[in-house]
Parts: C-alpha cells; sequence; structure tokens
C-alpha cells in the first residue's frame, strides 16, 4: 500500500487498497472544511469484467466503497468513516450513490456495457467531525472496494419442481418419488403450511405461521458479493483491527504468515476457508454489509422470472463438469486444467482437495453461464468451492432476520458484532456445494444443509463468506 501525506490543516495519511478483482488507486484528500468539519475522500476504482444490461438479466455489477480511518496518536484503532449524502465528484464513467446509513457508496456503470473498468474523479465526502477527529488531528486513512452485483427486483420461484432433499415448494407436499411444484415469491405475505398458495418446507422449516415482513425473501432488490470473501480480503479485515480483536476473528493462528498488523495470505485470491457464522457476522457488521438468506439464495442463482428446471445445478441446467485439476496451482493466475469444460470444484474430484482461487471458471472468452458455473446474475461459484452460510428458513431465530439492518463498521471489545441474533448460530444455514459436497449439493433446490450450523463457533475448512446489503 502506498502512503501520500498531504500537506493539508487535517494532516491526513490516505492508503490505497487492493483486494482480489478490484484495485482502489490514487486516493488523495483535499477540500478540507473547516466549518463544516468535512474533508474530499478522491479515489479510482478498477476491476475486470465488469457489466451493465438492461436486456434478459437487467442488472450490473459494481463495488461497495467504504472507508477507515486511525489516528496516529493514542490507540490508533481503526475507526469507520461517516460519509455526508454529497458525492463532489461521481466518477467517469460511472455512477456514485452514497447510502442513506452514509456507512459507504456503490458505484457502477452508468450505461449498458461489457468488460473491464476504470472510474476516476470519485469524491466522497468525509464528515470527520461526526467521527470525532479535531481539525487539526493527523490522521490515516484507507479505502477498501468489493466487488458486488445488483439483484433487481422481481418475483422469483423458490424449489425447481424436482425431486431435491427438502426443497421449498407449494401447497401439499409431492407424493414419493414425484416432481414438486415450485412455489413463486412475490411482495405479498407468505403464509407457511400444506395448503394451496402456502410455502411448503417439505419438512425443514415452519409448517404453520406467516413470514416475518422484515425476512428478506429476495423479491426486493439487493446486493450480493460477486465472489466468496478471498483470504487477502480477509487478511485486510485482521490487519486493520487492533490486535485483540484481529486474534478473536484469526481462529487458525497458523493460517497466516506474518505478525499482525502485517499478516500476509499464503494464497491471496484464494477463497478463505477455516471460518464460521460469528466471524461472517463480524466481517459483515466491520464492512457495513450484512448476512443473505437462503431465499436470497436461490433468488441470486435462479433470477426473476424464470421458469425453473427440474433439479437444476445453479447455472441453469442438468449438466455438471467437476473440476479435477488446474495450472499455477495457488496463484493469482491459478486456472482450469482438466476437463476443459469444467465449472465446478465438488465432490472431492479437484485433486489437490481444497479450494481454488475465486472466479476461477470465469473465464476470458467464449464462455457461457454453464461453462463459468455462474448463477444467472452472475455471481460466482454458488454451487462449489465453499459452502454458502446463510440465514436459514428454518427456526425461529432465522426468521427473525432483519434485512433493513447493516453493519454499522464497528466490533464490540470482544471483537464481535453487536447486532441481535447475528452471533447466533442457530440463525444460520448452508446452502450450494463446497469442494467436499456432493455433487446434488451444487443443485439450486438442494436445502440438504439448510438447517445445519457450526454449532456455536466452531469453524470448517468447507465454509466461506459472501455478504449482502439491500438495495434503497
Amino acid at each position: 500500500m502506498k502512503k501520500i501525506l498531504l500537506s493539508i490543516t487535517v494532516a491526513f495519511i490516505a492508503l490505497n487498497s487492493m483486494a482480489n478483482n478490484i484495485t482502489v488507486t490514487a486516493a488523495t484528500l483535499s477540500g478540507q472544511s473547516l466549518s463544516a468539519h468535512t474533508e474530499v475522500v478522491n479515489f479510482t476504482v478498477s476491476w475486470e469484467n465488469s457489466w451493465h444490461t438492461s436486456i434478459n438479466e437487467s442488472n450490473y455489477d459494481g463495488a461497495w466503497i467504504f472507508v477507515k480511518f486511525r489516528r496516529l496518536t493514542g490507540t490508533g484503532d481503526w475507526r469507520h468513516c461517516t460519509l455526508t449524502a454529497a458525492t463532489v465528484g461521481t466518477g467517469t464513467p460511472g455512477i456514485l450513490t452514497v447510502q442513506n446509513d452514509l456507512k459507504g457508496a456503490f458505484i457502477n456503470r452508468n450505461a449498458d456495457g461489457i468488460g473491464n473498468v476504470s472510474f476516476t474523479g470519485n469524491q466522497l465526502v468525509w464528515n470527520y467531525g461526526a467521527d470525532g477527529v479535531a481539525d487539526n488531528e493527523t490522521v490515516e486513512i484507507n479505502v477498501f472496494g468489493l466487488e458486488m452485483v445488483y439483484i433487481p427486483t422481481g418475483a422469483f420461484q423458490l424449489g425447481s419442481g424436482g425431486t431435491e432433499t427438502y426443497a421449498f415448494q407449494t401447497g401439499p407436499t409431492a407424493a414419493a418419488g414425484t416432481n414438486s411444484v415450485p412455489y413463486k415469491v412475490t411482495n405479498a405475505a407468505i403464509t407457511f403450511g400444506n395448503l394451496a398458495g402456502n410455502l411448503n418446507t417439505s419438512g425443514n422449516g415452519p409448517t404453520t405461521g406467516t413470514l416475518p415482513t422484515a425476512y428478506p425473501t429476495g423479491y426486493n432488490a439487493f446486493w450480493i458479493m460477486k465472489y466468496e470473501t478471498t483470504q487477502q480480503q480477509y487478511v485486510d479485515f485482521l490487519n486493520h483491527l487492533d490486535l485483540a480483536r484481529a486474534n478473536t476473528n484469526n481462529l487458525v493462528a497458523t493460517f497466516f504468515s506474518g505478525t499482525h498488523p502485517n499478516l500476509i495470505a499464503p494464497q491471496p485470491e484464494r477463497t478463505m476457508n477455516y471460518v464460521n457464522s460469528q466471524r461472517l457476522a463480524a466481517l459483515a457488521d466491520w464492512s457495513g454489509l450484512r448476512p443473505y438468506t437462503e431465499m436470497e439464495f436461490e433468488k441470486i442463482c435462479r433470477g426473476a422470472n424464470i421458469p425453473p428446471l427440474p433439479n437444476e445445478y445453479v447455472w441453469g441446467s442438468t449438466t455438471i463438469s467437476p473440476l479435477v485439476s488446474v495450472t499455477n496451482t495457488g496463484l493469482t493466475n491459478e486456472a482450469v486444467n482438466l476437463p476443459s469444460t469444467a465449472n465446478t470444484n465438488i465432490a472431492g474430484s479437484f485433486s489437490a482437495g481444497t479450494l481454488t482461487r475465486a472466479g476461477i471458471f470465469a473465464r476470458a472468452t467464449l464462455s457461457t453461464r454453464e461453462l463459468s458455473g455462474s448463477s444467472y446474475y452472475g455471481v460466482m461459484n454458488m454451487a462449489d468451492n465453499a459452502l454458502e452460510v446463510c440465514i436459514n428458513t428454518v427456526n425461529a431465530t432465522g426468521l427473525a432476520f432483519d434485512g433493513s439492518i447493516n453493519g454499522d463498521g464497528y466490533l464490540n471489545a470482544t471483537g464481535n458484532t453487536d447486532i441481535t441474533n447475528w452471533t447466533n448460530s442457530l440463525s444460520y444455514g448452508w446452502r450450494g456445494g463446497a469442494y467436499n459436497s456432493a455433487l446434488s449439493a451444487a443443485r439450486t433446490s438442494d436445502r440438504a444443509t439448510a438447517g445445519t450450523n457450526d454449532g456455536g463457533g466452531s469453524n470448517f475448512p468447507y465454509l466461506s463468506i459472501r455478504l449482502a446489503r439491500t438495495a434503497q
């Protein structure tokens, strides 16, 4: 990271941050207002394989941008920057939108297009006065970026009409060996049960009652991380905590080399594993994001108003091609070797028997949704590599999840979040597949592990983190 010392009344040092396929550069500060106690944060952000489409999927990718600061005197703890609603510069050629809670902003293309992007001239306004920083303090800042995908509002089907384990269906339970009927999620209230028009959880969830309105069903628009959390992203998280909080969240102390706050990821682009629901909750809170639900999982995979195919995998077909080997093992350019049609790392087929680089199946040319193992909206690795840890629709703690609450950027003294039920492992379940899962786990509507959790803090090598944010 490059440090830039600015000769202004408030002596800030700006840091550039890089993680996975996204790079934040040219971070500077300017335009201090002593009367408003604000400072302009300037930055450039770029990433590969961006898109914006107003047909078919009608969605786009983008980046979640948030800023951290620390005083160079005193405790030196990293804190979350509170923004103002204003964006002095909206970026070229993008749209920069500060979120209502002022914890960060989304940036995305302003018109249809596809390919690599570089947004320059971006400017956010930091309200340092609201964060208790004096006009003449010396402070260090860091701008973070996470690739995200926008999932638009729209009705969709839960369940494929196939024979998957515990699949969502509508009305009376299908007879053994016969296909079920998918349930259509709209903006109407959802009632659980076994009657016509009810959401039937097939023995893995409520049998009566109404789904709370705060629970994110997937009907309303939201953002989701394009990739599972990488080792580099997680080590950036640990290095921007104080030692005590970092130790709480570094569950495998021998995983990273170096010493805090200069921990080094062994394979920066590989999906981070050996985590659990509490670490997911902590990273979500620290980043200003939230966990996502298993209903949202099916929306991400299947798409809105798309007729499901019985027993389909997350890429929309019933064909699967497990990965056997890669080239450049563990490096930033790790790529598919055999078979050439591989679209998923599952069922122990990968000769290394572990996780791969996040997004490894996104070929640069001549790719398809099936070949890339992509969800309908372009979200990667939903069916493989590591299990998707998400809020369940199985029990009362999961159903109590409130999708309007995002992280505020702060962790408590123990290194955990204080947001209600985020750290309760009973709120979570597992969807999708992992490198050691059965092939059936890659099916969009398979709920065999929807009620499985980490048992109150245990970490597993086949779990990773993917986070969301409700769109405003």
